[in-house]
């Protein structure tokens, strides 16, 4: 796996999902946050591209609780808990909202240096955002390997791979550092490799990046 034809997807590593305090806390996400950490360190040291997306609600959101949704509100704009974790916070991002991009801001997008940050509403949201999902696809497209971890969700990173499957590059997921939002059912991992993921742990995306 080379540097060069290798980016990492950072899905909702974010501090209301991470920290013990946060607003929609995963027990034992907390623990996973060094594995982030040699993760990014990797990524900027083999200057690997890092695509993110980030959980971004707003009051009146029918997801949240006060508004009559299912979910904890959590990741609210402009709040400390919406922001990324001190591990995998982006050093040069460029913040893709939910609207309409013109071909010069998509060409902007697409040479940018830094972290490509996604933010979006819902879990499965990028996959539905046709816009969205289309530039995605074409940020991903030039790559051989696709890395992904973070915070999910068996719908969140179905929805996800279910969007950008078919690309080309080939899809990995580090089982040491994700941290998973209610049960994971015993035959998801299978389902992932019959779709073509491979399942590595960081030591053995380390050693295939390295050596």
């Amino acid at each position: 796996m080379r540097a060069d034809q290798t980016i990492f997807y950072d899905i909702d590593t974010q501090r209301d999902f991470v920290l013990p305090d946060g607003k929609f806390h995963i027990p034992g996400a907390e623990k996973i946050v060094p594995v982030w950490k040699v993760v990014t360190d990797l990524a900027r040291e083999e200057k690997v591209q890092i695509v993110c997306s980030v959980d971004c609600h707003v009051p009146g959101d029918p997801l949240l609780k006060s508004w009559g949704g299912p979910y904890p509100d959590h990741c609210l704009a402009g709040t400390l808990g919406q922001k990324k974790i001190d591990a995998t916070e982006p050093l040069n991002p460029i913040m893709l909202e939910n609207k309409e991009y013109t071909p010069e801001e998509i060409q902007k997008v697409l040479s940018h240096h830094g972290e490509i940050v996604f933010r979006r509403q819902q879990f499965e949201k990028l996959a539905d955002n046709a816009h969205l999902s289309a530039i995605l696809r074409l940020v991903l497209r030039p790559y051989k390997d696709i890395v992904m971890y973070g915070v999910y969700t068996e719908t969140c990173v179905d929805r996800q791979i279910s969007a950008i499957v078919g690309v080309g590059p080939k899809l990995h997921l580090l089982r040491d550092a994700v941290a998973i939002i209610g049960e994971e059912s015993p035959t998801f991992n299978e389902k992932l490799r019959q779709e073509g993921v491979e399942l590595l742990s960081v030591d053995e995306l380390k050693r295939q990046m390295l050596n």
